[in-house]
């Protein structure tokens, strides 16, 4: 809090008055942030791409769009403090999560009635898979210092259509009689 103070050139007890934590500072950062990416993820399922694999993966990139706003230093202090603060801070960082997987959710149901998914795929499920997929790349992201943005774009990009392909109905064989 000291740090961010001095950068904002602000009085310690000043910034406490608006946030009374450092995850109330870090909330606050993310939610902004997330509020940009569901606004994006809306725009996306209301005029989704025609392919399934585009359609679902242009919600990936709102994801990595989140991630590419802020520095690693941010998101490894996000991830530690919704460990450590796993009632509070961890809650609601879920909370902002299950919104992401309820777009991912709500696309696979438009692809299904489009019937560019197998009508067996359960949405929910699904939706966490891709999520998943998302965030374990954008926690190695935030981890791993030689790893690129531009790398872990393509890695959720190619995990996640390769994930989608595997949803697509199933061209049923004839019968070689």
């Amino acid at each position: 809090m000291e740090d961010i103070a001095r950068g904002a050139n602000l009085a310690v007890g000043t910034l406490y008055n608006y946030f009374p934590s450092k995850d109330d500072l870090l909330l606050a950062i993310i939610g902004r942030d997330s509020e940009l990416v569901v606004a994006l993820a809306e725009r996306i399922l209301a005029a989704p791409p025609a392919d399934p694999v585009e359609a679902i993966a242009a919600l990936a990139d709102a994801f990595i769009q989140s991630i590419a706003t802020e520095e690693r230093m941010l998101w490894r202090e996000v991830f530690a403090a919704s460990i450590a603060s796993y009632e509070t801070l961890g809650a609601r960082m879920f909370a902002l999560d299950a919104r992401m997987i309820e777009m991912f959710a709500a696309m696979i149901e438009k692809l299904k009635e489009r019937g560019q998914v197998a009508t067996d795929t359960d949405s929910a499920r699904a939706a966490s898979l891709l999520y998943g997929i998302c965030l374990t790349w954008s926690i190695a992201y935030a981890t791993q210092a030689n790893l690129t943005l531009e790398t872990m774009s393509t890695e959720i990009s190619q995990s996640v259509s390769m994930a989608v392909r595997g949803m697509l109905p199933r061209v049923k064989e004839e019968n070689p009689r």
